[in-house]
């Protein structure tokens, strides 16, 4: 398309340099007609002049040789008008048929930059979904992981802490069983925004798979801060919820794992947090440091 454009444009550029051509010809033949207009003047003042007055033959024989050569002119330049006339209307219709083109190519551009946007935002779109969990809207584990290994690579550059919190819902299983899935899906977006909303920005929450939920902290300095803000997740997520008219207490178990006291991969960290949330199941606060 956009070839074709060009191709169209070149077109109109080659057809506006041949009709000012054209229209050049046609001031040369006005320039001709006036200097032939001029030269009858002066024969006719020459034929005024003779009369009553004895005029050389000779000199009349020169001046009709000359009124003859200026009437060729005037038929010449006459008949070059027309042609050049034809011409004019002849590249007139042509550039108007180009232009219409152009118009008509423009338009079409126009019409595929549309669907290029409509495509490049469903793109956009399908890629947003690809990193994210349908149910919570949270990063998914691919994002996460993305996001994990990002988190690495700065900790290390700038000698921050990280700290890796592996959460799980206790009992999730009889919530589904007892009250059926709406309710269990219902938990879990419950679950996803109280634990979205206690965190920071630069901080990543997602949920990891079912019904375990990781995060990401970032430029952790004590794990003694990191475990009262898993206590408080724990007590935030406890208060009372209600869905269609049943009431639900929601509990979780935390393991927390922080670089690089208890590693430098994201595997090692990984596995030490899942391990610690283990051990945090049964213990009344449901918080648990890996060491």
């Amino acid at each position: 398309m956009k070839s074709k454009s060009k191709e169209l444009k070149k077109s109109v550029t080659t057809k506006n340099a041949s009709l000012e051509r054209v229209l050049k010809k046609n001031e040369k033949i006005k320039e001709n007609v006036t200097q032939a207009a001029s030269e009858l003047t002066s024969i006719n003042e020459v034929l005024k002049q003779g009369k009553g007055v004895e005029v050389p033959v000779q000199v009349i024989k020169e001046v009709i040789t000359l009124n003859k050569e200026v009437e060729y002119k005037v038929a010449k330049a006459a008949d070059d008008l027309h042609q050049v006339n034809a011409e004019l209307a002849q590249e007139m219709a042509e550039r108007v048929v180009l232009e219409s083109e152009l118009a008509d190519t423009k338009t079409d551009l126009a019409d595929v930059r549309d669907d290029l946007s409509k495509s490049q935002a469903k793109e956009e779109e399908t890629r947003k979904f690809s990193l994210q969990d349908a149910l919570t809207g949270l990063p998914n584990r691919v994002l996460f992981e993305q996001s994990f290994d990002n988190g690495l690579i700065q900790a290390k550059r700038h000698g921050w802490g990280l700290a890796v919190l592996f959460i799980d819902i206790d009992n999730f299983k009889s919530i589904n069983d007892t009250y059926g899935h709406d309710m269990g899906d219902k938990v879990l977006i419950m679950v996803a925004d109280r634990l979205k909303s206690s965190v920071r920005k630069v901080d990543t929450i997602s949920r990891w798979a079912g019904d375990e939920f990781v995060c990401l902290l970032m430029e952790v300095k004590q794990g003694s801060v990191v475990t009262r803000l898993a206590e408080k997740m724990v007590n935030r997520i406890s208060e009372a919820f209600e869905f269609n008219g049943t009431v639900l207490s929601i509990r979780v178990s935390i393991g927390i794992a922080i670089y690089p006291a208890d590693g430098e991969t994201a595997d090692v960290l990984f596995k030490k947090a899942d391990t610690a949330m283990y051990k945090a199941k049964g213990t009344e606060k449901g918080v648990m440091l890996f060491r």
